[in-house]
């Protein structure tokens, strides 16, 4: 051991804090602005089963995307806290499955985000740590959204839309968005 490992190794500590912390405060502007999407659903929910031209479908639609929305704020705030969920693939072998997939794109991915971008982050990473709970899109040819709405149990098992499709969802001939 030299005199200047724990200097280093101090340095990375604080370097792996400050990063911590950037990602928990971004976190927490997304569970506002979510919330603020849930309140303003609920509003619309409420003046839907109000106005004489709402369907039962539409309602039943606005629903199934509020719950789906609440269900990644959690989803989200859990793999920040606690890391992927137990019956998720490794972290590795998401990174690697997005990686081999025509469907991110890096680039795309960091002009969308200019935030990830800033922040230094790796696209790869931060899509399935947290941008996927986010409801951001890897790329111009996958919508994460829609994918959860059309598979609920994607959301609900903790899995990053697109690597759920691109390692089962694909070969499932799962739907990528609600019909």
């Amino acid at each position: 051991m030299t005199d200047h490992e724990p200097i280093t190794e101090a340095r990375n500590h604080a370097e792996i804090q400050a990063l911590l912390r950037d990602e928990i405060a971004a976190l927490r502007q997304v569970i506002d602005a979510r919330l603020k999407e849930i309140a303003t659903l609920t509003e619309m929910l409420e003046s839907a089963g109000k106005t004489p031209g709402a369907s039962a479908e539409e309602i039943a639609a606005l629903e199934r995307r509020h719950a789906v929305e609440l269900l990644l704020v959690r989803r989200g705030y859990e793999m920040a806290q606690q890391g992927p969920r137990q019956g998720t693939a490794p972290l590795t072998r998401q990174a690697e499955a997005l990686e081999a997939s025509e469907l991110f794109d890096i680039r795309w991915y960091l002009e969308q985000n200019r935030d990830v971008a800033e922040a230094g982050m790796d696209p790869i990473d931060h899509y399935i740590r947290s941008g996927a709970f986010e409801g951001r899109d890897p790329g111009p040819s996958f919508r994460t959204l829609p994918y959860y709405l059309a598979n609920p149990d994607v959301a609900e098992a903790g899995w990053p839309a697109l690597v759920h499709y691109v390692l089962y969802g694909r070969t499932e001939r799962r739907a990528i968005a609600p019909e």
